[in-house]
C-alpha cells in the first residue's frame, strides 16, 4: 500500500505542474489565434499553415528534447549525474547547430514553401510572414526546449512551469500591443505575434538557463568544462534521438499533407480545421502531462535497475490519463458550437468546425492510449518502437484513408477526418501491444 502511495505521490509531483505548463502554453496559442483571427480568415489560415511548416522544421530540436530527457533521467536514476550533465551540454550545442540550419531556410524560403502548400497569395502572404520572423530566431526555441527537457528529465517539472506561466503573460501583453498597435507601437498584425512569441520564448530560454547553470538543485551545469561535440555521448542522443526526430519528422509532414488536402478543399474548411485543433488543444493536455510524467519516471526507475516499477509507474499514468481525456471529450462534444463559435461566426465555419471537434471528442481516449504509452516508451529509449508505430497510423492510414474517402468519394472534411480517427486507432492498439511486449525493459542506454 506504502509503495502505491508513493508512486501516486511520485506521478502527481510531476503531472500537475507539466500540466499547468502545457495548459498555460496551450491557452497562449488559443489567444493568439482569437487576436489573429480579428484579422480576418486569410490571417488564420496563414498562420495555421505557417505552424505546420515550423512543426516539420523543428523536430529535430523535438528529438534532440527526447534523447535527452530520456538519458537524463536514466543517468539520474543511475546516480550518474556527472554523465547526466554531459548529455545537456552535448544536446544544447547539437541543437544551437541545428538552429543555424533551420534559420537559414525559413529565412530564405518562408513565402514560396507557404505558397507550395497550396495557399492563396493573400494567405502566402500573411503565413509567410509569420513564419519568417519564427524560423529565423529558431535558436531561442531549440535552447528552451532542451533546457525544459533536461530539468524533466532530472524530475524538476516545476521549473519549465512557472517559466512557462510567466512569459505567456509577457506574450499575450505583446500580442495585444504589436497585433493591433497600441501605446504608440505600429500596427504589425501577423508580424507583430511572431515578434511577441520570439520575444517571450527568448526571455523563458535566459530563465530556464540561469535555472540550470545557477540553481538546479538535482542537476546543475557549470559553463566550465568541455563544450566539444563528444562522439559517445552524441552516439547515444541520436541513437535515442535520432528515432524520435524521424518520428516528429514523419507526423509533422504527415500534419502538413493532411492540411494540404483540406486547403484543396476551401478556405472554410482550413479555417474550421485550424479552429477545431486550436479549440481542442486544451484538451490533450493531460495526456501529455502524464505522458511526461511517465517518461521521466520509466527512464528513472530502469536506471535504479527497477523495471517492475518502471510498468508501474507507466499503468499508473495511462489509468489516470484516460479518466482526464475521457471527460474532456465528453465536455468537447457537448460544447463543440460554443467552441468554434468563439473564433468565427461564419456559419461553415461554424458548421465544419463542430463536426471536427466532435471526431476529436470521440477519440479522446485513443490519443490517451497513444501519447502515454508512446511517452513511456521513449523513457526507456524505445524510441524506434513509437517511431513506427507512429509511421504506420499516419502515412499507412490517416493520409491514404483520408485522401480516398475525403477527395477521391467526394465525401468533403468528413471524409478527411475519416482517416484522421484510422490513424489514431491504429497508433493506440500498436502502441499497446508494443508497450505489453515488455521489450521496452531490455533497451542498453
Amino acid at each position: 500500500m506504502d509503495r502505491k502511495v508513493s508512486l501516486n505521490r511520485q506521478l502527481l509531483d510531476l503531472t500537475w505542474p507539466s500540466l499547468v505548463e502545457n495548459l498555460l502554453q496551450t491557452m497562449l496559442g488559443v489567444v493568439d489565434l482569437m487576436m489573429v483571427g480579428r484579422l480576418g480568415p486569410d490571417a488564420i489560415a496563414g498562420v495555421g499553415l505557417a505552424t505546420q511548416v515550423m512543426n516539420v522544421l523543428l523536430v529535430t530540436f523535438m528529438g534532440l528534447s527526447v534523447g535527452n530527457t530520456a538519458l537524463v533521467a536514466r543517468f539520474v536514476g543511475a546516480q550518474r549525474k556527472d554523465q547526466a550533465q554531459r548529455v545537456a551540454k552535448q544536446s544544447l550545442v547539437l541543437g544551437g547547430t541545428v538552429s543555424i540550419v533551420v534559420a537559414t531556410f525559413g529565412f530564405l524560403f518562408s513565402k514560396e514553401v507557404i505558397s507550395l502548400m497550396g495557399g492563396s497569395p493573400q494567405v502566402s502572404e500573411q503565413g509567410g510572414s509569420f513564419l519568417r520572423i519564427i524560423s529565423t530566431f529558431s535558436l531561442v526555441m531549440a535552447l528552451g526546449l532542451i533546457a525544459s527537457g533536461t530539468l524533466r528529465g532530472s524530475g524538476d517539472t516545476r521549473t519549465p512551469m512557472l517559466v512557462t506561466g510567466f512569459i505567456n503573460f509577457v506574450n499575450i501583453g505583446l500580442d495585444y500591443v504589436l497585433i493591433f498597435g497600441k501605446f504608440g507601437f505600429p500596427a504589425l498584425g501577423v508580424r507583430g505575434s511572431a515578434i511577441a512569441t520570439t520575444s517571450a520564448r527568448a526571455i523563458g530560454a535566459a530563465m530556464l538557463f540561469y535555472v540550470l547553470f545557477k540553481r538546479g538543485s538535482v542537476l546543475k551545469l557549470s559553463w566550465f568544462g568541455s563544450w566539444r561535440p563528444q562522439r559517445d555521448m552524441l552516439g547515444k542522443l541520436l541513437k535515442i534521438g535520432g528515432p524520435a526526430a524521424l518520428e516528429q519528422l514523419t507526423f509533422s509532414l504527415g500534419m502538413t499533407a493532411f492540411s494540404i488536402m483540406v486547403v484543396s478543399l476551401g478556405t472554410a474548411e482550413l479555417a474550421a480545421q485550424q479552429i477545431a485543433f486550436n479549440a481542442a488543444s486544451i484538451s490533450i493536455m493531460p495526456a501529455f502531462a502524464f505522458g511526461v510524467a511517465a517518461t521521466t519516471l520509466v527512464g528513472q526507475n530502469l536506471g535504479a535497475r527497477s523495471p517492475r516499477r518502471a510498468e508501474e509507474s507507466a499503468l499508473q499514468a495511462l489509468r489516470s490519463g484516460l479518466v482526464w481525456m475521457s471527460t474532456m471529450g465528453l465536455l468537447i462534444i457537448l460544447f463543440r458550437r460554443q467552441l468554434v463559435g468563439l473564433y468565427s461566426q461564419d456559419p461553415d465555419v461554424l458548421r465544419l468546425g463542430a463536426m471536427c471537434l466532435t471526431f476529436i471528442g470521440l477519440a479522446q481516449p485513443l490519443q490517451a492510449m497513444a501519447i502515454i504509452l508512446g511517452s513511456a516508451l521513449r523513457g526507456a529509449g524505445d524510441t524506434r518502437g513509437a517511431m513506427m508505430v507512429t509511421v504506420a497510423g499516419v502515412w499507412g492510414l490517416r493520409l491514404p484513408v483520408g485522401w480516398l474517402l475525403g477527395l477521391g468519394l467526394g465525401l468533403g472534411l468528413f471524409g478527411v477526418w475519416l482517416g484522421w480517427a484510422a490513424d489514431f486507432i491504429c497508433r493506440a492498439t500498436f502502441m499497446t501491444l508494443r508497450y505489453r511486449s515488455g521489450k521496452w525493459k531490455e533497451i542498453k542506454v
